[in-house]
């Protein structure tokens, strides 16, 4: 079976070596305690990790389609007037980007949550109601059953990183309350011989009422998308070197019985 084609950014390396360490906690994929399981453990398990590679892919592609839009913009969008088509599509660009971008976070609590109920079901029993089981969950219960490990610390911080913290309300912003749009700002002095010399200039993607601002240019997205990737980077690390560390701990219970 061929494996989804990543982005060279996506922390690979780590992120594997976390899923295949941690699936050593689980019954066999294809094994009648996996299959018959009513809470689908397994299955939480391992279709959120590939959740937090296929979210990821779709941010770097919205980043690739924004950027080729912009390459190539109509002449009104060039002059400083409205385009309605290309506005609509880098709206959609960056609906689904940013919308994309807490899903990698939002899964990979998820997932870490289902490997912390392999390791001790009752500091984690939300895995009969899913729904239950948010970042915020996965942190509290990480923070009060692995108080020490790296993983648990990237987790209750992650809300306060100001990386984290624009991607979740820009997304908050456009999936709950308005669309966008780019808003030129500049000034101008008017000059002895009746030129005007440009004092300042600024473009954003304007959400009405937003707490953040994007300043409006071909990377807009990629500079989102390096936060992700370093936000990522540093929760995979840490996860594998926690589920790497557990599966030494415990290796006498997870060898086959004689």
């Amino acid at each position: 079976m061929t494996d989804v084609l990543m982005p060279a950014s996506f922390p690979e390396t780590d992120f594997r070596a976390f899923g295949i360490a941690a699936t050593a906690f689980f019954p066999g994929v294809i094994s009648d305690e996996a299959l018959f399981d009513p809470e689908e453990k397994r299955r939480h398990f391992d279709w959120s990790w590939q959740a937090v590679r296929y979210r990821y892919r779709g941010c770097a592609e919205c980043n690739d389609e924004f950027k080729a839009l912009l390459a190539n913009p109509s002449d009104m969008w060039k002059a400083g007037w409205g385009d309605e088509e290309l506005t609509y599509k880098l709206e959609r660009c960056i609906y689904q980007f940013f919308t994309s971008a807490l899903s990698v976070f939002d899964s990979f609590a998820f997932c870490l949550y289902f490997y912390g109920n392999a390791l001790q079901p009752g500091a984690f029993p939300d895995v009969a109601n899913p729904r239950g089981i948010t970042r915020n969950a996965t942190a509290k219960a990480f923070k009060a059953a692995f108080p020490q490990a790296a993983i648990t610390g990237l987790l209750a911080g992650l809300s306060k990183d100001v990386r984290f913290s624009t991607i979740d309300t820009v997304r908050n912003v456009v999936g709950h309350r308005v669309s966008g749009r780019r808003s030129v700002r500049s000034s101008s002095t008017l000059q002895a011989g009746g030129t005007y010399t440009t004092d300042w200039h600024e473009e954003t993607w304007h959400h009405p009422g937003a707490a953040v601002r994007l300043e409006f240019d071909e990377g807009l997205l990629q500079r989102h998308l390096d936060d992700v990737t370093g936000l990522l980077a540093a929760l995979s690390s840490a996860a594998h070197e926690f589920a790497a560390a557990q599966k030494v701990a415990r290796k006498p219970s997870l060898e086959p019985q004689a």
